[in-house]
């Protein structure tokens, strides 16, 4: 499998995450949420390819960590299958905000406030946290 792609999601990931921080300092909170959301599908993304091999098409964050931890347990990997598993459970309701943000920042009728931009970047990095942390226990001999 090549490591290119994944590399290549991870980066625009942490750009995603970069812009969503400058446009907070300018307050730009619309992109703020969009940019958050896009990085933590990205980083998610990113991930699945290298657990898998293969690119998986999908945009929802819950959706889509349900597939890391899905593929996680086909691969043995029960505990870090957990730890997504129980991250998702218990962050329910943050994750559901994250998976909404582009598409309210984009088509919603309403602009997001400074509060609520964030509470979008906090969770967004929340989970792109979490995603380093099972990065590095899946593959720090790799890196």
């Amino acid at each position: 499998m090549s490591g290119e792609y994944p590399k290549l999601l991870k980066k625009r990931a942490l750009n995603a995450l970069k812009w969503a921080e400058r446009a907070f300092i300018d307050g730009d909170y619309d992109t703020v949420a969009r940019e958050a959301e896009y990085a933590a599908q990205l980083y998610i993304n990113s991930l699945i390819y290298r657990v898998l091999g293969e690119e998986r098409v999908g945009h929802d964050i819950r959706g889509l960590l349900g597939i890391l931890a899905a593929s996680l347990l086909e691969n043995g990997l029960n505990k870090e299958a957990e730890f997504i598993s129980e991250y998702i459970r218990t962050h329910r309701r943050e994750l559901a905000e994250l998976a909404e943000a582009h598409t309210r920042a984009v088509y919603g009728i309403f602009e997001y406030g400074e509060k609520e931009a964030k509470l979008i970047l906090k969770i967004a990095k929340e989970v792109i946290d979490k995603l380093k942390l099972l990065e590095v226990k899946l593959f720090e001999q790799e890196d």
